[in-house]
């Protein structure tokens, strides 16, 4: 049988010295459907349950909330017939405002729109997304099917006003059903760090609005992209060899995010990765790193890497592939010279990821110095990088750090969404450091 869903890598430096102690290397692993299966048509596109979970707290202006409606029944529009959709609207308490509901035709949609169209009748109170999360979970285990991907789409205006740590570990707990959440969100008090640790567990989007009639752009687009999924539940499963050294670990692709210090648990030395649903069109990446001791000249291999996923429309349930992400050992100075640049590339622009982390835990801890020397090693990543348009929002943000001496929520909120797009492909960052 074909591999439906390809795995493949790509290691820095192929070839590693017998004269070091030590050499670190970085090791990219990538995920795509194969040509076959995204050719493949509508037929192995799968059924999607959406959730929207809307934010009708009292800080919603009336312009904002009739913005959110019309995102809301746009996202609708691009569901197609056998999809299903869920919404709700959350404040101090949560209104189930259309029940799960089969999407069969125009008619469908419309009665949708219809009910969106009233929940600015329940506006105001807190913001208690732990509670929103909880009925969207319930609603989402209500439509049975093993075909169907389910994603919740969170939006809110503002910072939550019960446990934020309660909050976060519904949605580990979510994630682990397989269910997927993005979370967007606008205004000076929108939390952007703690939105993406919302969306981290499961793979998914975070996104900064700037302004109300933008919020019809971001729902479509996701609701499009979650709607060209072709397989589901996908994870990589990564096992270093004895004596290789675990590091550290990031989402390259289509998000980049700093996922943290690799802890291997217990004896398999293995962690594992999840993907959750890959969409037709994306490819899904992800770096390591890792440092091997002295060896005599020879192959060996530093990491088992396996896929597994199930494509429902071809059947497949438990597909799987394995690949020997294997280095030589070898005196060839010339060989020893070659550099894989895709790699570096990706590592370099992943590892903003967690400059930026610093910069936070920084400026939260006072440490001004600390916090300016961040800046402006950021400043000449991005220009190393090329991109002088980064390299002036960070000189701009120095100045204003170093007058004011503090940045408002808002500016890292704007800093960390421009910070972590990708130009080419509008990847983003989102703080994943509980996964591994």
């Amino acid at each position: 049988m074909a591999e439906e869903i390809l795995l493949d890598y790509a290691v820095n430096r192929p070839n590693v010295s017998t004269q070091r102690d030590e050499t670190e290397l970085k090791v990219l692993v990538k995920v795509n459907a194969s040509n076959a299966l995204r050719a493949g048509g509508m037929e192995v596109v799968l059924p999607i349950h959406l959730a929207l979970v809307l934010d009708v707290s009292s800080s919603m202006k009336s312009s904002e909330i009739d913005a959110l409606k019309e995102a809301a029944r746009a996202a609708v529009d691009e569901l197609r017939p056998g999809d299903f959709v869920t919404v709700l609207a959350f404040q101090s308490v949560v209104y189930d405002i259309v029940e799960p509901t089969r999407i069969e035709d125009s008619s469908t949609k419309a009665l949708v729109s219809s009910k969106i169209d009233v929940i600015d009748q329940f506006q105001g109170g807190g913001t208690d997304m732990e509670y929103a999360l909880d009925k969207a979970e319930h609603h989402l285990l209500m439509v049975p099917g093993d075909n169907l991907v389910r994603k919740i789409m969170l939006f809110t205006d503002g910072q939550l006003t019960g446990n934020p740590e309660t909050c976060i570990k519904r949605a580990a707990e979510i994630s682990q059903r397989g269910y997927s959440i993005d979370a967007f969100g606008f205004g000076a008090e929108f939390d952007y760090k703690f939105m993406q640790r919302i969306a981290s567990f499961s793979n998914g989007y975070t996104e900064k609005i700037d302004k109300p009639h933008e919020i019809r752009r971001v729902f479509e687009r996701r609701v499009k992209a979650a709607a060209s999924s072709i397989a589901k539940n996908v994870r990589v499963d990564l096992t270093f060899t004895p004596h290789v050294r675990a590091q550290r670990g990031w989402r390259s692709s289509p998000e980049i995010a700093y996922m943290g210090k690799i802890r291997l648990p217990g004896e398999d030395r293995t962690i594992s990765i999840p993907i959750g649903a890959v969409e037709r069109d994306k490819e899904y990446a992800f770096i390591v790193t890792c440092s091997v001791p002295k060896r005599p000249a020879g192959n060996i291999r530093i990491v088992k890497a396996e896929l597994f996923y199930d494509v429902p429309a071809m059947q497949i349930t438990g597909g799987s592939s394995l690949q020997s992400i294997v280095i030589n050992y070898t005196d060839d100075a010339q060989a020893l010279a070659l550099i894989n640049g895709e790699v570096e590339r990706a590592f370099d622009e992943a590892e903003i990821g967690r400059m930026v982390e610093g910069l936070d835990r920084a400026m939260n801890a006072g440490a001004r110095e600390d916090a300016a020397a961040l800046i402006d090693k950021l400043t000449e990543r991005y220009r190393e990088l090329g991109d002088e348009e980064m390299a002036a929002h960070y000189v701009g943000l120095k100045q204003k750090y170093v007058s004011q001496g503090a940045l408002s929520q808002d500016d890292m909120n704007t800093t960390r969404h421009k910070s972590t797009q990708k130009r080419s492909s509008g990847v983003q960052l989102v703080d994943a450091s509980s996964l591994i």
